[in-house]
């Protein structure tokens, strides 16, 4: 072919506004058309989640607007109804065009996606290279068959699976430097969380100020993945599953860090907290935390980024240090995300994450005190979760909630393609399926959706506990803008309150709890608010 090939990227799609992916630009997906546009490709990103009218019009119009070589698809489990949705449309108006399927689910389940979708080839793992190779077969005239890093239908139907090396360090960070963070739309996505939050009806300045630093940030990752292996987790084992061994990790140095933060800040000057991705920022045996640490703050006192420039960061909470925590404070890290998921040393055992147990009370209290937010993503309960088990997480999720940490709640695993839990043979009977169907075709399938407790006792409760979350989310959610994982983690330790009593179990003082809501509710909405929540 002459001229440059014409390509477009389509992001995940969430019609529920942040209930399955971050509220900002797919990141990944801007990553991509940064490194194909360097190759010359003509690149267009479609984000279903920030764009004009319905979706689906939005990417008509997009499709109308001229011939494309190629039409990628970025899935993952939790969205994939309605990125097949799309998928389906674009195949609809596109049929000359060569429809690429990329993301986790479906380097994990190639085979769902040929069985579902209506995809010529799929990217297993990172799309750089896959992407680059078919650019350049199609200014060559050559097949399109048979790209290392993907899979295709072979001829007798089956998957053939072409596995690749996960990027190198060097092709990482030359990457993650072709983002093009000038032209992705952080604007828009903070006008819409601005009317989701009602900055402007906060009653007093400092409200205001601490809700901007929340919705003003940018997103960046540094690191190919996370080495922990977590048995519910499966981004832990993304790249390994492209490339059939385990992969190795790589991560941009302290300098390369600061490079993209001002190249962020000069892109987006209003932004307030650059939040990075990584699913872990500091390493128990950690080189960078502290030479960025310091090149942040010589940093702000040179100019060359914001004093008032603030982060969030996901780490081990066994890689922190009182002088690791003290640097990060000092150079305006305000919350620090950690993966404890569980308070029982039983649980934390099955989660393959032990070993954080006797790091947590101490942790936790050296961060409050320096002033730093500890964020926890906690997982009510597991397979093999006794009752206790939950009560413990429970109590001590609230104890910690009530010190100033902010928790977010799941109830049980969710069983993600590529987890260890989800392929146990031993979990299937108690692994629930949902039936998803997909708009504008006849696709359907059963996908599994969670994981409950071996124990009927325990399981009875975490789905009573569930019901209850439920019906008083919607209570709230009619009064009420935005409802923060601060105020939903009250309401599931509000809703277990009568079930975990009738076990003999105590997890807090129920007007306590009340009092804490009433707090932490939006102001404009707390009267009718609690007045809901108590009539539940």
């Amino acid at each position: 072919m002459t001229g440059s090939p014409r390509i477009l990227l389509i992001g995940p799609y969430d019609p529920l506004c942040g209930e399955y992916t971050f509220l900002a630009p797919p990141l990944g997906v801007w990553r991509l058309a940064g490194v194909l546009e360097s190759a010359g490709a003509e690149v267009r990103v479609f984000d279903p989640n920030c764009c004009g009218g319905p979706p689906s019009r939005a990417l008509e119009r997009e499709l109308l607007g001229g011939a494309w070589d190629i039409i990628g698809s970025s899935t993952t489990g939790m969205t994939l109804r309605f990125d097949l949705e799309l998928a389906h449309l674009a195949r609809r108006m596109a049929p000359n065009a060569l429809l690429v399927a990329g993301g986790m689910e479906a380097t994990f389940r190639p085979e769902l996606m040929f069985s579902l979708g209506p995809f010529d080839c799929v990217v297993l793992g990172e799309g750089e290279r896959p992407l680059l190779e078919l650019v350049a077969r199609l200014r060559a005239g050559a097949p399109l068959k048979g790209v290392t890093g993907t899979a295709e239908r072979g001829a007798d139907g089956q998957c053939l699976r072409m596995r690749q090396q996960a990027l190198t360090r060097t092709e990482l960070r030359d990457a993650i430097f072709h983002t093009p963070y000038e032209r992705m739309p952080y604007g828009a996505y903070w006008e819409r969380l601005e009317k989701a939050y009602r900055v402007g009806a906060l009653p007093t300045k400092a409200a205001r100020e601490a809700s901007l630093a929340e919705i003003h940030s940018v997103r960046l990752i540094t690191l190919n993945y996370c080495p922990m292996g977590c048995t519910f987790c499966s981004s832990t084992n993304f790249l390994h599953e492209a490339q059939g061994s385990v992969a190795s990790i790589a991560r941009l140095d302290a300098e390369e860090c600061l490079r993209m933060m001002q190249r962020i800040v000069g892109a987006h000057p209003r932004v307030r907290t650059i939040i990075f991705q990584d699913d872990i920022f500091v390493f128990t045996k950690d080189k960078r935390v502290l030479p960025l640490c310091e090149a942040i703050v010589a940093a702000k006192a040179g100019g060359a980024l914001p004093p008032s420039l603030q982060f969030i960061s996901t780490n081990r909470i066994d890689a922190m240090s009182a002088e690791r925590l003290a640097a990060m404070r000092r150079a305006g890290f305000r919350v620090l995300g950690f993966g404890i998921e569980n308070f029982s040393r039983n649980v934390l055992a099955e989660f393959n994450k032990a070993q954080i147990y006797p790091h947590i009370q101490p942790t936790l209290a050296d961060a409050l005190e320096l002033g730093i937010t500890p964020f926890l993503d906690i997982i009510l309960s597991s397979p093999r979760a006794t009752l206790a088990d939950v009560a413990t997480t429970l109590r001590e999720a609230f104890r910690w909630l009530r010190q100033g940490c902010e928790v977010g709640m799941y109830p049980y695993v969710i069983p993600f393609s590529g987890a260890a839990m989800t392929v146990d043979p031993t979990l299937k009977q108690f692994t629930v399926c949902e039936r998803r169907e997909v708009a504008g075709t006849n696709v359907a399938w059963d996908q599994p959706a969670k994981i409950l407790p071996l124990e009927a006792a325990v399981r009875e409760a975490i789905l009573r506990i569930e019901r209850e979350f439920e019906a008083s989310l919607r209570r709230l959610e009619s009064c009420a803008a935005h409802l923060p994982s601060r105020v939903r983690s009250l309401i599931w330790i509000l809703s277990s309150l009568p079930v975990m009593a009738e076990h003999g179990l105590t997890v807090a003082d129920e007007q306590d709890v009340r009092r804490e809501l009433a707090c932490r509710l939006p102001r404009l909405e707390r009267e009718s608010g609690l007045a809901m929540a108590a009539a539940g």
